[in-house]
């Protein structure tokens, strides 16, 4: 039965993958998580745009904007990229994400703001830490005004959303991720 065809047209993803049974863990340490940033970093090109990441144990999250047919090529190129560094790291062969990677379009400002919530409260869920501001694998911080922003990271859209808030864009965003 052929698979269903990715909605390739340009607009704003939530994307996610998962490791295979055969590796319980995407990363293994800080220097699997670099290595992913640093392909996530060189994946981010014209019309590719990432909003936000989060890097958890056996899987990660991205939320991206993406022009027209840009989606799927440049998850291919992320994933093979980081499962060919994976593989001879680890001296494994063969698929590091567990299926095709997820995408779901995220229909304006407010799921946007859902779904930017749920990535940065994702490493608290997990047990990971206690405040999303203190997961370090993650733009959460960076966004918030917390850390410095890695280059990659463009999070106007996320903060545009909470612009007419009364106050700091930045504040708002996280009284609304954390509820303070």
């Amino acid at each position: 039965m052929p698979r269903t065809p990715r909605d390739a047209s340009a607009g704003l993803f939530h994307v996610s993958t998962h490791c295979v049974w055969a590796a319980p863990e995407l990363y293994r340490d800080d220097v699997d998580r670099l290595e992913f940033l640093r392909h996530l970093a060189r994946t981010v090109t014209p019309g590719w745009t990432c909003l936000a990441y989060c890097l958890l144990t056996n899987h990660y999250h991205l939320i991206l904007d993406v022009e027209d047919g840009l989606l799927p090529r440049g998850m291919h190129v992320l994933n093979l990229r980081y499962a060919l560094h994976h593989n001879r790291r680890h001296g494994m062969r063969g698929h590091v994400q567990d299926r095709r990677y997820w995408a779901r379009r995220i229909g304006g400002e407010g799921d946007l703001l859902e779904t930017f919530a749920y990535l940065a409260r994702n490493p608290v869920k997990a047990g990971l830490c206690r405040s999303p501001a203190r997961w370090p694998w993650s733009s959460y911080a960076a966004t918030v005004g917390l850390a410095p922003l890695p280059s990659f990271v463009d999070p106007s859209l996320v903060l545009a959303s909470l612009a007419d808030a009364g106050f700091d864009p930045r504040a708002a965003l996280r009284a609304h991720v954390e509820g303070t």
